[in-house]
C-alpha cells in the first residue's frame, strides 16, 4: 500500500521552554533528525516534515536538505511543508501535512511525532504493514496497552475526517471513536517517550546513550 508519511514538526515546545527539535543527542544528531531519519529509512514513499515557517532547519542533515523539496516534486522523498497557521492549534498542522501529502495520491499516511525519538524504522514500518493485513480496518496504531496513538496509519478514505479536525485535536480523536475500525500494534514503551518537560527530555537523552552503547 503506498503510504506518506507526514513528520509533526510544527509545535512551539511551550511546556519544555526551548526549541526541542534542536536538542543535541549522545551521537550528535538533533533530536528531530532522530525522528526524521528512522521515518526516511523506513518503507515509506515519501515524507512529509511539517514545520514552522520560522524554523531555519538547523536541526536537519544538511545532505537531507539538500536533498529536499518545498513543492511537489515525485523524484524527492522528502518534502518540507511549511505550516503558516500552525499557532492555531495541532490540527493544523495535521491538515498542512495532509494536504501535501494528498499531492502524491498516497492510498494512506503516516503520523509521526518529531519530539519523539525512539522510534525505530522496524517500528514505523510495522504499522502500514499491520494496515495492509487488516483490509476492513479504518486505521492501524501503535500501542503501549494504554490505547492507541501514534505512529498511525490511516487508508485515504480518512482524510476527511482528519481534516474536519479542529484547534488542539489531532488524531487520537478519531481514534477513540467507535465509528472507526482500527487495529493496536504493540510497540516498546520508549517508541512514545516524548521531550515535553526536561525530566522528559533527560529519561531520552540517557535511554539513547545506553542504546547507542549496547549497539555499539
Amino acid at each position: 500500500m503506498q503510504t506518506t508519511g507526514i513528520v509533526l514538526a510544527a509545535g512551539k515546545s511551550r511546556r519544555l521552554g526551548r526549541d526541542k527539535l534542536s536538542v543535541i543527542m549522545p551521537d550528535g544528531r538533533a533530536l528531530a533528525a532522530w525522528t526524521l531519519e528512522a521515518a526516511l529509512n523506513s518503507c515509506l514513499d515519501q515524507v512529509v516534515c511539517v514545520v514552522r515557517p520560522e524554523d531555519g532547519l538547523e536541526w536537519l542533515p544538511l545532505e537531507r536538505l539538500q536533498a529536499s523539496a518545498y513543492t511537489y516534486n515525485p523524484e524527492s522523498r522528502l518534502r518540507i511543508a511549511l505550516c503558516r497557521d500552525y499557532a492555531g492549534g495541532m490540527a493544523n498542522s495535521l491538515h498542512c501535512g495532509i494536504l501535501t501529502a494528498m499531492e502524491y495520491r498516497p492510498k494512506g499516511i503516516l503520523i509521526l511525532m518529531a519530539d519523539q525519538p525512539l522510534i525505530t524504522t522496524d517500528e514505523i514500518n510495522r504499522i502500514p504493514a499491520v494496515l495492509g493485513l487488516n483490509p476492513m480496518c479504518d486505521y492501524a496504531a501503535g500501542t503501549d496497552d494504554e490505547g492507541g496513538k501514534p505512529p498511525v496509519a490511516f487508508r485515504s478514505h480518512m482524510f476527511g475526517p482528519l481534516l474536519s479536525l479542529h484547534g488542539d485535536e489531532g488524531a487520537r480523536k478519531l481514534l477513540r471513536n467507535p465509528k472507526y475500525q482500527g487495529v493496536h500494534v504493540p510497540l516498546p514503551q520508549e517508541s512514545f517517550w516524548d521531550a515535553d518537560t526536561e525530566p522528559q527530555l533527560q529519561r531520552i537523552l540517557d535511554y539513547a546513550e545506553e542504546r547507542m552503547w549496547r549497539e555499539a
